[in-house]
């Protein structure tokens, strides 16, 4: 489950870079609550959606990512992986991760390719979320 939590963790990344390419990004002037894959999250003030959702089901999982960015060059990657299987917080540790609690939810928070992540699960999904500032985790997972 590792292997598979590391190629989204890749995909992610490399989706992030093609997300700045989205042309028409409504920016929000309010933050705002969202549910996602049957998950809620709180989008920030100045975000907007920069990309329709990627479908990793070619990869043979059931899992969707979500970006937002901000004109000041703030990102926010939310990736549900829907199809856990009853799989634990533990699933998502990545060498060097520190668990911690965001919000009531336990985890593990790492910094990779100047992001920082915070991987939980909920409702029986596996959450990665990504951000630029880390301060921004405890604003969207909610």
């Amino acid at each position: 489950m590792k292997a598979k939590l590391a190629v989204f963790v890749i995909l992610a990344f490399l989706l992030m870079a093609t997300a700045w390419a989205g042309e028409n990004v409504s920016y929000s002037n309010e933050t705002k609550n969202i549910t996602f894959e049957g998950v809620n999250f709180t989008i920030p003030e100045g975000f907007g959606e920069s990309k329709g959702n990627e479908d990793f089901t070619d990869l043979g999982s059931e899992g969707q990512t979500c970006f937002y960015i901000n004109e000041c060059n703030g990102e926010i990657v939310i990736t549900v992986i829907s199809d856990w299987m009853g799989m634990n917080t533990d699933e998502l540790y990545k060498d060097g991760a520190v668990e911690s609690t965001i919000n009531g939810h336990k985890g593990w928070n790492y910094t990779e390719n100047g992001l920082h992540y915070f991987g939980y699960v909920h409702d029986g999904k596996g959450i990665l979320i990504g951000v630029t500032n880390e301060t921004r985790l405890y604003e969207v997972i909610i």
